[in-house]
C-alpha cells in the first residue's frame, strides 16, 4: 500500500510538495499545454520519483526546488510605503471563493479529457491571484489521487470583483489508458489558491479518470480573469501608474480641532493637506510630524496608528485628512506650553522643509508630548 500525503508551504504562492512513499510523483517545471497525444503519455511516464517539489503558483512562472529557500530577504517596510504603484487588491483566500468543474467535449481528445475551472469570488471585497492554483484529485473520503502539473510559461494577475467575479484555469486529465496504469475514478478536485497554503483548499464534484498508483496525470493552466460575455476570456488590463508622490511644497496644512475625537486625557484634531499645485500628486501613509514654538524648536513629536491603506491622487484642490489626539499635560503632570504649529514631512525621503499649520495645541513644555496620527485618508 502507498502512503502519500500533501504538505504545502509558501513559496512565491502556493509550493506543493509531494511526498509519495513508494509511488510515483511528478517532476518540478512548467510543463505547456501540448496538444500531441503521445506528448501526455510521456509527460506522464515520466513523472517517477519518491518525492518531489512542484510549485503551483507564482508571478509568471513555476518555481523549482531550488528556488524554494527561506532566507529570502524581505522588501523592506520603508521600501513597501514608498511604492507608488497599487499592485492589486489583496491575494484570494479559499475561503472567499467557490470552484466549479466543467468538462470541455470540445477540446477533448482520445487520451485526454479537457476542463475549466470557474473560481467565484463570494465576498465582499475584491481579491487577485497571480499564478497557478495548487491541485489534486481526491476520493469520497478525501484520500489523495493524483496531482497537477502547472502548465503554460507565463501568468497575468487575475483580479476578481467582489460578489461574483470570476476567473478560470484550463485543465487536462491524461485518460489512464493512454498512460497504461489502471483506472481510478475522483470523487473531488480541491484547489488551494490561499498563499500559505492554509486556507484548506476549494472543493468541486469531479468525476476524473486518474491512474490508481498515483501516477500524477493532470495539467492545469494558470488562472485568468473572466469579462465581458459569458465565456469570453481577457486579460485584465494594466493598472494605471499612479502619480509621482507628493512633495512638500506642493501641499498646504491646515490643523482644526476635533473635540469629538477626544478621549480621556486626550485631546481629537484633524489635519487637512491640500494639493495647492497644479501636478497631480499621489499620498499614503503617514506624514512625519513634529510640534514647534514659534522659533522652530521642537517641543513634541508623533507616532503612528492604523492601517497604511492604499495610495490615492490628490489633483489640484483636493485634500487628504490625517486624524490624530495629543495628550493634555494635566494629564501628563508635566508643565504645559502652547505650540505655534505643527511641521509635516510628506516627501519620502524626509528632505523637504515641512508643511506648516498653525496648531495651538497645549503640550508638556520638556518637550515629551508624544501625538498619535491616523494615516493619510482622502477628504
Amino acid at each position: 500500500m502507498h502512503t502519500k500525503r500533501v504538505v504545502f508551504r509558501a513559496v512565491a504562492g502556493v509550493a506543493v510538495t509531494a511526498a509519495l512513499t513508494g509511488g510515483t510523483a511528478m517532476v518540478a517545471g512548467a510543463v505547456g499545454f501540448e496538444r500531441t497525444h503521445a506528448s501526455h503519455a510521456s509527460a506522464a511516464r515520466a513523472a517517477a520519483g519518491d518525492a518531489v517539489t512542484v510549485a503551483m503558483t507564482g508571478p509568471s512562472s513555476v518555481a523549482t526546488t531550488a528556488d524554494a529557500g527561506d532566507g529570502a530577504e524581505s522588501t523592506p517596510t520603508a521600501e513597501l510605503r514608498d511604492r507608488a504603484r497599487v499592485i492589486g487588491p489583496a491575494h484570494c483566500e479559499d475561503s472567499q471563493l467557490t470552484m466549479e468543474y466543467r468538462e470541455q467535449p470540445d477540446r477533448s481528445t482520445a487520451e485526454a479529457i479537457a476542463f475549466e475551472l470557474v473560481f467565484t469570488n463570494t465576498g465582499s471585497q475584491p481579491c487577485s491571484f497571480d499564478g497557478w492554483p495548487g491541485l489534486v484529485a481526491e476520493d469520497a473520503d478525501g484520500g489523495f489521487l493524483t496531482g497537477a502539473y502547472a502548465s503554460g510559461p507565463t501568468s497575468t494577475l487575475a483580479v476578481l470583483p467582489p460578489s461574483g467575479g470570476q476567473a478560470v484555469a484550463e485543465g487536462e486529465a491524461v485518460l489512464p489508458s493512454s498512460i497504461g496504469c489502471v483506472e481510478a475514478m475522483s470523487h473531488h478536485l480541491r484547489a488551494y489558491i490561499s498563499s500559505d497554503g492554509a486556507g484548506g483548499g476549494i472543493v468541486a464534484d469531479a468525476r476524473v479518470p486518474v491512474c490508481a498508483d498515483g501516477t500524477w496525470s493532470l495539467l492545469l493552466g494558470p488562472l485568468v480573469a473572466l469579462h465581458g460575455a459569458p465565456g469570453e476570456v481577457v486579460p485584465p488590463e494594466e493598472p494605471e501608474p499612479l502619480p509621482a508622490k507628493c512633495q512638500d511644497e506642493q501641499l498646504s496644512l491646515e490643523y482644526a480641532a476635533r473635540p469629538d475625537l477626544s478621549v480621556d486625557g486626550a485631546s481629537g484634531f484633524e489635519l487637512v493637506f491640500t494639493n495647492e499645485s497644479d501636478v497631480s500628486c499621489s499620498v499614503w501613509g503617514w506624514p512625519g510630524l513634529v510640534v514647534e514654538s514659534a522659533d522652530g524648536s521642537r517641543i513634541g513629536w508623533s507616532t503612528v496608528v492604523g492601517e497604511m491603506g492604499e495610495p490615492f491622487v490628490l489633483a489640484n484642490g483636493d485634500a487628504a485628512i490625517v486624524l490624530g489626539t495629543a495628550p493634555e499635560p494635566a494629564a501628563s503632570g508635566c508643565d504645559a506650553v502652547t505650540a505655534d504649529h505643527l511641521r509635516a514631512y510628506v516627501t519620502s525621503d524626509g528632505a523637504g522643509p515641512g508643511v506648516v499649520g498653525a496648531a495651538p495645541i497645549p503640550v508638556c513644555a520638556d518637550g515629551s508630548t508624544v501625538l498619535e496620527i491616523g494615516p493619510f485618508t482622502a477628504a
